[in-house]
């Protein structure tokens, strides 16, 4: 499953989130757990990673050192063309569906 995490902090907590971080990053992630990137907001005070993970049990125990400092919003997301082959797959059913309702 794929997870977009938004994590935002105050700049004055920076130094303290960086050496959290870097002890975190030393040590083993969670097997179901994938950082597929991270981005820094150019602004500051903003970091968004893509997360892979098996459970969200992973994905908790890779953010919990760092929810006293930061607020931390997680979407699941899919693929867009995921979506578009689901969107495609569900318009030829309800086609299907119609034209089988009108030769009754």
């Amino acid at each position: 499953m794929l997870l977009l995490d938004i994590t935002t902090f105050d700049p004055k907590n920076t130094t303290e989130l960086f050496k959290r971080w870097e002890k975190v990053e030393s040590m083993d992630f969670p097997k179901g757990l994938k950082v597929i990137n991270q981005w820094f907001d150019a602004g500051g005070g903003r970091v968004i990673t893509l997360f892979d993970v098996e459970t969200v049990k992973d994905y908790l125990a890779y953010n919990l050192p760092f929810t006293d400092l930061c607020q931390i919003d997680v979407f699941p997301v899919i693929e867009a063309d995921d979506v578009k082959k689901s969107i495609i797959y569900r318009m030829e059913k309800l086609s299907y569906l119609e034209i089988g309702q009108y030769k009754n």
